[in-house]
């Protein structure tokens, strides 16, 4: 049977009551200590990457568990400015991107960089509908391609290399990241 609990997040006290919630279904779920630690620090990434983009905004904050497979569902309207897309991605003192450092911060960059690139193309979207849908993200993918090219590129070396000292891409076992508009959704998924 599918268990579904939602919440909508405001503030410290929201993210704290989430991830009691969080908690409180893996352990409902017959979940070991451990797993559901593993299940609360998912969740404290997923609150992370939308709070590193856009600080503390409202977010609608979903679990979903079936068989001891969960789905943590994180939907948040972003209204992405260029100021805010700048000071995500600025540059460091070494002349690197200091945000797409690590894999976590490689996704909010993608998120800010979606999200402006809609705010940018909306006016069109009756012109060219196919600029009115926004590609997937999932991390399997990302893996996959990151693992192909690993050994001829460079780039790809560096990815690899955060993928692999990431607890997020670690311990999940995918992500799908989808941005409508201003609508951002992440879900990560873990099976137990």
């Amino acid at each position: 049977m599918k268990t579904e609990q939602t919440t909508t997040i405001r503030g410290e006290k929201g993210v704290e009551n989430a991830l009691a919630m969080t908690e409180k279904l893996g352990a409902d779920y017959g979940l070991e200590r451990k797993s559901v630690l593993h299940l609360r620090l998912l969740a404290e990434e997923l609150f992370g990457m939308i709070r590193g983009i856009a600080g503390n905004i409202v977010s609608e904050y979903k679990i979903s568990a079936e068989d001891k497979k969960f789905e943590l569902h994180l939907k948040s309207e972003v209204e992405m400015t260029v100021e805010m897309r700048d000071k995500l991605i600025s540059v460091s003192s070494s002349g690197k991107n200091a945000a797409a450092t690590g894999f976590t911060g490689r996704i909010r960059v993608l998120i800010a960089e979606a999200l402006l690139s809609m705010r940018e193309t909306a006016p069109y979207a009756v012109i060219n509908t196919a600029s009115a849908y926004s590609p997937v993200w999932m991390m399997s993918d990302y893996k996959s391609d990151v693992m192909k090219n690993a050994d001829t590129d460079k780039t790809a070396k560096q990815a690899w290399d955060e993928l692999e000292k990431s607890v997020l891409a670690k311990i999940a076992d995918d992500i799908k990241v989808g941005v409508v508009g201003n609508s951002v959704e992440i879900i990560i998924y873990k099976a137990f």
